[in-house]
């Protein structure tokens, strides 16, 4: 069966069960309910919602994207933000970022054009994606005001519970609910422990700032073309969004401690300087742009020795959240969702008990994938913050690095890999048969 088959000839005997309703929750849906595998959502919000600001998706995702569902790639393309919606620029149209010195002797100027092959830069507002994704659920799947508070695994799948006090048996479960996952929490109960988010020694701050103000701020150029700011114990980003009537810019600081109860932490604009005294007038610019003084924690998940038990599995940030640094989380869940939308849609794979030998097969292919993401992002911050071992500011070494990081991520072929995990999931099918 080819990756690009749209349905699945094979009447399915269980229906998907999908904890969370966020980017990689409602792709795996949209997948599921176009190959015709019945599918329920549980929200835990009285309403589909993105906290997130500005998101941008790395060319291996947006390959996954049409294979998934082709409205999901339409959709976005017809959302995204290019540097080619600035007139003039149109020359940085495969610009992935500008990556530029801080401060220093060489302070302004391009370490290297890292360019992202065809796509470029391709940016928009998560809240966005997310409201024409849901575009695409019809309502009466879609169950709001449901948190879950634990589930328990039966016979037949397993029993959700919910904070509520009410409770469904499901046959099948994905666990969309994010970095504070309840569905992993239940799913691992004896490592819980060991699977809580971790503080990745790093915290930023945020903004989405008017093109006029980010103009005034560091210039045109630096405005309108994505730009990786890199210094010493500190970095910044920008980029347009919005059709370049908006950037969304963030400036991340190393702190080796995290002492606030929650992730978000209010302080005052002489903090913020402190913080980015060394990072040249680009920076310090974009601080006294920046309207809100508040620290916000950045958390990843530690790695765990599996994605999925019996019916269960978890996918998105509730498997491997990860750091910013590469700007490869929510492709991930794309990727995440392209994989399980295959392998649950196979005619093979028509009762709950074939799901666990598919649930395995997507453990096998992603979770090693995706675990190295997050280490490779959480070393990432080292590398732009110009302190990572045998690299640290060295300019040749710097633009190896980067290009080596990059090609990585994004030159992963989408096809072959769902192709693999199929063949995978073949050989647990037929070892189940045997038993």
């Amino acid at each position: 069966m080819s990756t690009t088959t749209a349905t699945s000839d094979a009447a399915k005997e269980f229906t998907v069960t999908i904890v969370g309703g966020g980017i990689g929750g409602l792709a795996l849906a949209v997948g599921l309910l176009r190959r015709k595998v019945p599918v329920q959502i549980y929200e835990a919000a009285s309403a589909f919602s993105e906290i997130g600001l500005g998101l941008s998706i790395g060319p291996a995702a947006h390959r996954a994207m049409p294979l998934i569902d082709p409205q999901i790639r339409e959709i976005y393309d017809a959302l995204v933000t290019t540097h080619a919606d600035s007139p003039g620029y149109e020359e940085y149209r495969q610009t992935w970022f500008e990556i530029v010195w801080a401060s220093g002797g060489q302070e302004g100027e391009v370490l290297t054009n890292l360019k992202a092959l065809p796509s470029g830069q391709t940016t928009l507002r998560r809240a966005q994606f997310l409201d024409a994704l849901v575009g695409l659920i019809p309502t009466e799947i879609v169950h709001f005001g449901k948190r879950l508070d634990h589930y328990l695994e039966t016979d037949r799948g397993a029993q959700l519970v919910f904070d509520d006090g009410s409770s469904v048996q499901a046959d099948v479960v994905v666990g969309c609910d994010g970095i504070k996952s309840r569905v992993k929490e239940s799913m691992l109960p004896e490592k819980s422990g060991h699977t809580q988010p971790r503080y990745s020694g790093m915290y930023c701050y945020r903004a989405v700032l008017d093109m006029e103000t980010m103009v005034e701020a560091v210039g045109d150029h630096r405005a309108r073309v994505s730009t990786i700011y890199i210094g010493d114990g500190a970095y910044g980003i920008s980029y347009p969004i919005m059709r370049a009537h908006k950037v969304n810019v963030g400036i991340y600081v190393l702190s080796e401690g995290w002492d606030h109860e929650t992730w978000v932490k209010p302080v005052t604009k002489e903090i913020m300087r402190q913080d980015t005294n060394n990072m040249g007038r680009y920076v310090r610019s974009l601080i006294e742009h920046m309207p809100d003084a508040s620290q916000w924690a950045l958390f990843d998940n530690p790695p765990i020795s599996t994605f999925c038990r019996s019916h269960v599995a978890i996918l998105g940030d509730a498997a491997h959240a990860s750091t910013p640094h590469q700007g490869a989380g929510a492709g991930q869940a794309i990727e995440d969702a392209h994989v399980l939308a295959e392998l649950l849609s196979d005619d093979r794979v028509r009762t709950s008990r074939d799901v666990i030998a598919a649930f395995q097969a997507y453990d096998e292919v992603r979770r090693p994938r995706t675990q190295e993401v997050v280490s490779s992002s959480k070393t990432g911050a080292d590398l732009l913050c110009l302190c990572l071992d045998g690299v640290g500011n060295d300019a040749e070494k710097l633009r190896e690095a980067f290009q080596s990081r990059f090609r990585w991520l994004w030159d992963l072929d989408i096809p072959e890999q769902a192709e693999r995990a199929r063949r995978m999931m073949y050989s647990h099918l037929e070892a189940l048969v045997e038993r």
